[in-house]
C-alpha cells in the first residue's frame, strides 16, 4: 500500500513537474515574442520618425505624411502590450491622433520637384522613395484608415519622382559629356533617356519639357556630327591650298 502510494506521488510529482516545465517554456517564449514585437515596433517608429525630419530630400504629400503617423499609431499599440510602456504609450498615441488632425485640417502640400544636385543627392532621394513606397506597400494591406485609391496615388506619385530624379542626373551627366567633348557618350545617355520618358507612358509637364530638351540635344549632336566632315574637308582643301602658294612662293624658280 505504502509503494501504492509513493509511486502515485513520483507519477504525479512528475506530472506538475512536466506541467511546470511546460508553462515556463510557455512564459518563456511569450516573453521573447514580446520583445521582439516591441522591438520590431520601435525600429517602425524610428523609421518613420526618421523620414518625417527628412523631408528636405523629397516632397511629401499629405496622404504620405498621413501614412506614416497611422504607422506610427499601429506600431505603438503592439509597444502597449507590455504593461510597463502602457500609459507611455496612451499619451503618445493620443499625441500623435492630434497630429492627424491637425494635418488634415491644414497641412500644405508643395508641388516642386527638387532636382538633385549630384550623384550622392540622388542616391539618396532614390533610396528614401524606395523605402516610402515599401511603406505604402505595407500599410495598404494593412487596413490603414485611408482610402485605398489616395495610397494607389501616392504611390504612382513616387513612382514619377523616382523618373524624375533618373532623368534629371542623365541631363547633368549629358551636359558634363558634352563639355568634356566626348559625343559618342554624350548621344547613348540621351538616347537612353528619351526611351525612358517614352516607354513610362507618363504624361508630366516636366518630364515632357525634359524629353524636349533632349530631343533638341540629340538634333544639335546630329547637326555636328554632319558640319564636322565638311569642316575637316575645307580645312584640308584650305592646307592645300597655302601648300600649293608656298611652293609657288619659295619653290624653285622654273627657268624660262
Amino acid at each position: 500500500m505504502i509503494i501504492t502510494i509513493a509511486v502515485i506521488f513520483v507519477l504525479l510529482a512528475t506530472f506538475l513537474l512536466i506541467i511546470f516545465n511546460m508553462y515556463s517554456d510557455y512564459v518563456a517564449r511569450r516573453e521573447q515574442d514580446s520583445r521582439l514585437i516591441a522591438a520590431k515596433a520601435r525600429n517602425i517608429i524610428a523609421e518613420c520618425e526618421e523620414l518625417l525630419l527628412n523631408q528636405a530630400q523629397v516632397v511629401f504629400s499629405k496622404t504620405l505624411v498621413l501614412v506614416l503617423h497611422y504607422r506610427i499609431i499601429r506600431a505603438l499599440k503592439k509597444r502597449a502590450i507590455d504593461p510597463k510602456n502602457r500609459e507611455e504609450v496612451k499619451e503618445r498615441i493620443a499625441n500623435e491622433e492630434k497630429l492627424i488632425a491637425e494635418i488634415k485640417t491644414n497641412y500644405k502640400e508643395a508641388n516642386a520637384f527638387k532636382t538633385p544636385d549630384n550623384d550622392i543627392m540622388a542616391l539618396t532621394q532614390l533610396r528614401t522613395i524606395r523605402r516610402l513606397r515599401a511603406i505604402l506597400k505595407s500599410e495598404l494591406s494593412s487596413g490603414i484608415p485611408l482610402n485605398p485609391n489616395l495610397i494607389n496615388k501616392e504611390d504612382r506619385r513616387l513612382y514619377i519622382l523616382v523618373l524624375k530624379v533618373n532623368i534629371s542626373n542623365l541631363i547633368q551627366k549629358v551636359f558634363e559629356m558634352k563639355r568634356l567633348k566626348q559625343l559618342g557618350t554624350c548621344k547613348q545617355l540621351i538616347e537612353k533617356g528619351l526611351g525612358v520618358i517614352k516607354a513610362s507612358g507618363v504624361k508630366d509637364g516636366w518630364l515632357t519639357e525634359k524629353e524636349d530638351l533632349l530631343s533638341n540635344l540629340l538634333n544639335g549632336l546630329t547637326e555636328e556630327k554632319k558640319e564636322k566632315p565638311q569642316e575637316e574637308a575645307d580645312a584640308n582643301g584650305q592646307g592645300l591650298a597655302n601648300k600649293d602658294d608656298l611652293d609657288e612662293i619659295f619653290g624653285d624658280k622654273k627657268k624660262w
